[in-house]
């Protein structure tokens, strides 16, 4: 291990030596619009060899790109993702996306708009008697506790999100996620039904 990549690594521990360290940024653009990040830095800074780079949950239809950060380490990854069946025959039209994608900063524009939808959400649901937030919103998904006449009327006006698993007995948690389409009208219709019951 050389001067920067043990510099990189030091933060990971023992053993952290001789391991790469893979990030899945599947919402990396909500993560980099929240913080405020310039990304490479950010990831490389972090001690991160590969990311990752999700785009199909930011407004790209499946594409996504992966990057090294050390070249050495993509030697063998055009034949592992053939060999894997991750190429298309047509991979330069799919991959055409990613140009717009990041022209303009329209990666980060899409993750703005899924994250402040997110706040907008927050912001109606936590008033409301019996509704708590599991965990902090940092971003675009949600982790809310709903009682049963909430989740109940939502489900009734059409809403479509997911449970999920609580510690905690008898409470009934969700997951809740906006994305970079989210239209402030169906946060608001959303927040109108859960008010109302």
């Amino acid at each position: 291990m050389g001067p920067e990549e043990d510099r990189r690594h030091r933060h990971l521990g023992p053993i952290a030596d001789g391991l790469k360290l893979h990030m899945d940024g599947a919402r990396f653009a909500n993560a980099v619009a929240l913080c405020r990040l310039l990304a490479g830095r950010a990831v490389v800074e972090a001690g991160v060899d590969v990311l990752s780079f999700g785009a199909t949950k930011n407004g790209v239809m499946a594409a996504q790109a992966v990057v090294f950060f050390n070249a050495e380490l993509a030697r063998d990854f055009a034949y592992r993702s053939k060999r894997g069946g991750h190429l298309l025959s047509k991979m330069r039209l799919v991959s055409a996306q990613l140009d717009a994608y990041l022209t303009d900063g329209l990666w980060l524009d899409n993750a703005r708009h899924a994250n402040a939808m997110a706040r907008r959400l927050v912001a109606g649901l936590s008033p409301l008697k019996g509704t708590q937030l599991m965990y902090p919103v940092d971003a675009n998904e949600i982790f809310v506790v709903m009682p049963a006449r909430i989740h109940d009327a939502l489900q009734d006006g059409g809403a479509k999100y997911h449970p999920w698993p609580s510690d905690r007995r008898g409470e009934r948690a969700f997951r809740l996620v906006t994305a970079f389409d989210t239209d402030p009208a169906d946060v608001d219709r959303f927040l109108s039904i859960a008010k109302s019951a």
